[in-house]
């Protein structure tokens, strides 16, 4: 909650005005002439829908239907003590416009107190001698200046010598309604949370137009909201290019409104200090709103305030090359400033339904088997019920068919969250043009499968389960949190109220079908030997003779109320990759809500989900005993349904599963995340690379804070798949990353310093570097902050752990890329036991010492703890300039003792665990004296609880957590 600027809390009032707006909103269409203006206008939007040609009469129509419209609005009774506002008003060279602006100005306006303030950039066009004319009859002043200012600037100018209690922003290529500033006032006075005001702006006539031909007469703008295209969070008009039509007349929450008629009061637009001078005609008065939102007020969107606005007309004298220009700047601004923010209220917005933020609410596409009324697949209707549960907040619902869709990867742009209910589907495969999107596996069986079979289980943000027992698993076997959801029942359909059905009547039943796996229904019921009537519903279990005689077929989904309600047991057989997991049928959830027993052989699941309450059975003779008890005691049976189907209603229905998916998605969207850039060529050989493992111990740490960490190779280091991170950090060796404006950027440079330029570190926010003597020199020369940050070990992996298939005199762990590494070469050749594990030593080596070209990460602390001496060495540059590997770290904390090539600061860190050498008679001599003299053990007087204490990923996320905190 830290996280919320304190003015998001403060839309209970809008909330208000949201619900009367849509109640007004099907009022209007009753009133008859305005039905009779709308279903006008929608025939001739419909008889031009082609190429949106316009004969004059239909635009002489259209125009005066809009001019007509703004007449039909009442006006607040204002007398001339009301506040005085100045409206303000950025010129060049735009007499025409001028002209069109104060043709009907004081006709229109309908306020009684106002000045002018006209800023003059440098017009060559006659333009002050017109406004100079004008002020004869008109409260108004001209403030001229020698050069083209900008937007902000001028509008800043006038607001410093402005008189009046409020400011009104007015570009001067608008052409007023009548009553437009008095609509606008009457929002302005209604609460002093107000912040900014807007109007509606309408296009006008657009046939002139090379990029709005098609626009002519249609909604311009009515309000600002937010999308996500390329990673930016970008701003859009609210309503563009929908037909003009009537719409409610109360005000609407607005995160930002635009400048072109923007309405504030003065002190409150001092308060944020005006508009930012570093914007070039755009983007400025977004971004002065969301300033406003942040210090607590709130943005308003005036409906009755119409306005056309000719901006086409404007802009398009422009050079593209200026324009561009000036957009790009102003993006890069914008993203820096504001798109952490924005990203996380934009999808909150779209959570809560508040329309703030965006005009549509949460979309949620279920990835299922198959759809309709005649599915044979439960997951489609475990979806549509929890589907019905999301409706309820206001979101929208579709699904992604593996059966009916034509390609079931494509994934639509609107939607916002995507909930896996098939292991088979591999969300690597998707395309989205949402960078956002929200990928959520619900493993409700075959937990093996999800994890092992596919590739695509590490890159869901989120998983649920239907068990304790399933999220433990899922947790141990991946690493990963999940979150318990179990399966439920939708009361709105299975309750008591559901009439019995004769065809359906017997004393007990099972629903349910054969696929040609193991059930244990198949050898632990035996309906011959029970005096009771039983059904069997389901498919294919017309294979097994002893069922025949009570096999009913396969029975809809849309009929098991009835045959709930028909009987007086239900018998559920959990299958083997249900039952061992501990998840629990929907049968059970929807027979207990329709009011009928069960007995099931799920042990886990009626002990975790159940509390103990649910009857079970192991055997054969357990389940021969449970159904003639509770069948032949009337009283017991009903008393064990009132206990259970009252635990289901309180705690196990769908509209609480979809609350607890809510609050799970609120939470992850609140959640700080990063993307960690990791140099390795692909996935397939990341588990080759060192860096993959520094991430791994990082992303461990982080996650432990309530971090979202996002793992990229070299691949992935472009695009916008890093779109939802706040902070990207750049493991940095041999590969450079251009660092992107929407991110805070960390560059850890853990190797190779050569190859870094001071430009290429200026690029970030922060440098990270893993050398104490770099880092200071650094320092003194790039203009961002530098700190040293060692590389570390992670004391869960690496501790002392021998074994005796890794004990050699001498180890070398490191591939040679080519060329002999420094230490092999200056060893080689050599009598003693060594042994070299890496790629690329055939050939460069004799093959006597290669032991093996990899040795996995949870293995080599057992390496590092069992040789008596490990050799590393680094690259020139690394040595040089004391870039330690990450090796004599993960190998002193095994206790290992280590010769290095002379790299500097080593022996400060490492002290008597680690000696340097010189040349090649040196390392020899160290070797022999060591081994040959036993003298190893009385070198290792490291203190490693101190050093591991002191390097580790705990202290470096610290420190990545203390930076993008700052941020």
């Amino acid at each position: 909650m830290a996280n919320i600027p304190p003015g998001i809390k403060k839309y209970r009032w809008f909330k208000e005005l949201r619900r009367f707006r849509n109640y007004t909103r099907d009022s209007y269409r009753s009133w008859k002439h305005r039905t009779v203006l709308w279903v006008k206008e929608s025939e001739f939007i419909e008889s031009i829908r082609g190429d949106y040609k316009l004969t004059e009469e239909q635009k002489k129509e259209l125009y005066n239907s809009v001019i007509k419209e703004s007449y039909k609005f009442v006006l607040h009774d204002f007398d001339e003590k009301s506040p005085l506002v100045s409206i303000i008003i950025v010129n060049r060279n735009g007499l025409d416009h001028l002209k069109r602006l104060f043709k009907d100005f004081v006709d229109n306006v309908q306020y009684p107190s106002y000045e002018i303030i006209v800023v003059d950039n440098d017009s060559q066009d006659n333009s002050v001698a017109f406004l100079e004319e004008i002020s004869n009859v008109l409260p108004l002043k001209v403030i001229r200046n020698n050069e083209n200012q900008s937007f902000s600037r001028s509008n800043n100018q006038a607001a410093e010598i402005a008189e009046g209690k409020y400011l009104l922003l007015l570009n001067n290529d608008v052409e007023p309604t009548h009553g437009w500033l008095n609509h606008m006032m009457k929002s302005a006075t209604q609460s002093e949370n107000v912040g900014a005001i807007g109007a509606r702006l309408v296009y006008p006539d657009c046939s002139g137009s090379r990029h709005n031909k098609r626009n002519s007469f249609k909604i311009q703008h009515e309000g600002i909201a937010f999308k996500e295209e390329d990673g930016f969070i970008k701003p859009y008009n609210w309503g563009n290019g929908e037909p003009f039509r009537i719409r409610g007349q109360l005000d609407e929450p607005r995160a930002a409104v635009t400048g072109a008629a923007l309405l504030v009061e003065k002190d409150k637009y001092f308060q944020v200090e005006g508009l930012d001078e570093e914007y070039i005609y755009g983007y400025e008065d977004v971004d002065f709103c969301l300033k406003l939102l942040q210090k607590g007020y709130n943005n308003i969107y005036c409906s009755k305030a119409v306005l056309f606005h000719y901006e086409f007309g404007t802009q398009e004298k422009h050079k593209k090359k200026e324009i561009r220009q000036w957009r790009l700047n102003n993006q890069k601004l914008f993203r820096k400033r504001w798109n952490k923010w924005l990203r996380r209220e934009l999808l909150l917005d779209k959570l809560n339904c508040n329309y703030l933020f965006s005009d549509k609410p949460l979309k949620v596409a279920f990835v299922v088997t198959e759809t309709g009324e005649n599915s044979s697949a439960g997951d489609y209707f475990t979806a549509t019920s929890l589907a019905k549960g999301f409706q309820k907040f206001g979101w929208e619902i579709s699904y992604l068919s593996r059966v009916e869709s034509d390609d079931w990867y494509y994934v639509e742009r609107d939607v916002d969250v995507l909930i896996s209910l098939l292991d088979a589907y591999d969300i690597r495969k998707i395309r989205s043009r949402n960078n956002l999107l929200i990928k959520m596996a619900w493993p409700r069986n075959w937990l093996d499968r999800w994890m092992f079979y596919y590739p695509d289980f590490a890159d869901f943000d989120l998983v649920m389960a239907t068990s304790e027992t399933a999220c433990n698993y899922i947790k141990q076997k991946t690493g990963r949190d999940t979150f318990l959801l179990p399966l439920a029942t939708d009361p709105e359909i299975f309750n008591n109220q559901v009439e019995a059905n004769e065809k359906f009547r017997c004393d007990y039943c099972f629903t349910g079908s054969y696929w040609n796996d193991p059930r244990e229904i198949v050898d632990m019921l035996d309906p011959e030997s029970i005096p009771f009537t039983f059904k069997l519903y389901g498919k294919n279990w017309d294979e097994f003779e002893k069922f025949k005689p009570y096999y009913e077929g396969f029975i809809h989904y849309q009929r098991m109320p009835e045959i709930y309600r028909s009987t007086r047991v239900v018998v559920d057989d959990a299958n083997r990759v249900t039952k061992r997991y501990g998840s629990v049928n929907s049968r059970v959830f929807d027979a207990i809500a329709s009011g009928v027993l069960v007995v099931t052989n799920g042990d886990i699941g009626a002990e975790e989900t159940f509390k103990g309450i649910l009857p079970v059975y192991k055997s054969k003779e357990d389940l021969s005993k449970l159904l003639q008890y509770y069948l032949s005691h009337e009283g017991e049976r009903k008393a064990k349904i009132r206990e259970l189907q009252e635990f289901v209603l309180s705690h196990h229905t769908y509209d609480q599963r979809a609350e607890k998916i809510r609050d799970s998605l609120e939470s992850y969207i609140r959640k700080r995340k990063m993307a960690i850039k990791i140099p390795a060529p692909n996935w397939d050989e990341v588990e080759e690379w060192g860096d993959y493992y520094l991430a791994l111990g990082l992303k461990k740490e982080l996650e432990k804070k309530d971090y979202e960490v996002l793992l990229q190779v070299l691949p992935e280091w472009v695009g916008d798949g890093d779109a939802r991170c706040d902070t990207v950090l750049v493991l940095r060796g041999l590969s450079r990353y251009q660092p992107k404006p929407q991110h805070f950027n960390i560059m850890w440079n853990i190797s190779h310093p050569d190859d870094l330029s001071i430009q290429e570190y200026n690029q970030y926010q922060h440098v990270l570097i893993a050398s104490e003597y770099w880092a200071g020199e650094m320092a003194k020369k790039v203009d961002v902050p530098v700190e040293a940050m060692l590389q570390c070990t992670d004391p869960e992996l690496f501790y002392p752990d021998p074994d005796d298939n890794y004990k050699h005199d001498l180890l070398f762990v490191g591939n040679s890329r080519g060329v002999h590494r420094k230490i092999i070469k200056d060893l080689l050749p050599t009598d003693e036991d060594l042994a070299v594990y890496g790629a690329g030593w055939e050939g460069l080596i004799d093959k006597k010492y290669i032991k093996g070209e990899h040795i996995p990460n949870k293995e080599l602390r057992k390496a590092y703890s069992s040789c008596k001496i490990l050799l590393c060495d680094h690259w020139d540059d690394m040595r040089d300039k004391g870039f330690l590997s990450n090796r004599l770290f993960d190998a002193s904390a095994c206790g290992a003792f280590i010769i290095s090539d002379n790299v500097r600061g080593a022996e400060d860190v490492f002290e008597d665990s680690l000696v340097t050498y010189e040349d090649t008679n040196q390392l020899k001599l160290l070797i022999d004296d060591l081994i040959n003299e036993n003298k190893i053990a009385n070198k290792s007087g490291t203190d490693l609880p101190c050093l591991i204490k002191k390097h580790t990923f705990y202290n470096l996320a610290k420190c990545i957590e203390r930076l993008s905190s700052s941020s």
